[in-house]
């Protein structure tokens, strides 16, 4: 059996300061890296044999986590990154809905019709991440592995997940920063253990509280 643990990276920059940061580049904040102190106090006792990230300085810097107290190194695949937001990428989530207020809307509630010039569409995503996910399980039999990636690349994944689009499964939410999900796969069958757990985080360190 193959364990996949699927972590969304910590704070960043993007989230303090409400910026639209899909692939802009940006850092973990001070907040952040207090969760990732939590995080790694809770895969402390978990064996893990390999460790994924997006090529984006969030997750890597979250995957210290795990990569630091275990010895292992981070294996960058980028298709795990998030969503190319195109024309809107590092613009204010307050910008963005005063000049493109239905697009935004289409954004938030995972829109089939959402395509920002330049960017992607949430289906593309979905196929993306899905694809990554496939392969860094196939390439671990029987292992455990961690894999970080970001809030909306994991929406549209577990979406896939269920053989469905992502605006069908708004329900599940956006995973908060450091939540973890985990799956198993066994004999080509795919079971979800939980999604999008947060509970270890303190609610000192929740960015959504705030």
């Amino acid at each position: 059996m193959t364990r996949i643990y699927l972590v969304r990276h910590a704070e960043a920059e993007g989230n303090l300061f409400r910026r639209v940061h899909g692939q802009y580049d940006s850092s973990v904040t001070a907040n952040g890296w207090k969760q990732i102190a939590a995080l790694s106090d809770r895969f402390r006792y978990t064996a893990i044999d390999a460790v994924y990230a997006s090529d984006l300085r969030r997750t890597q810097q979250t995957a210290q986590s795990v990569t630091v107290p275990h010895g292992l190194e981070i294996h960058i695949d980028p298709e795990l990154k998030e969503i190319n937001l195109g024309e809107f990428e590092d613009k204010t989530f307050g910008e963005f809905l005063y000049r493109r207020g239905e697009q935004f809307r289409q954004f938030v509630t995972c829109s089939r019709d959402f395509a920002p010039a330049g960017g992607e569409t949430f289906a593309q995503v979905a196929q993306r991440v899905s694809r990554a996910f496939l392969r860094i399980a196939q390439a671990h039999p029987g292992q455990t592995v961690a894999v970080f990636s970001h809030g909306t690349a994991i929406q549209c994944l577990q979406a896939s997940l269920r053989g469905v689009h992502p605006a069908d499964n708004l329900s599940l939410g956006h995973p908060e920063n450091t939540a973890v999900s985990c799956y198993e796969i066994e004999n080509g069958e795919l079971s979800i253990v939980f999604e999008n757990d947060a509970s270890p985080l303190p609610a000192e360190l929740s960015t959504m509280a705030r």
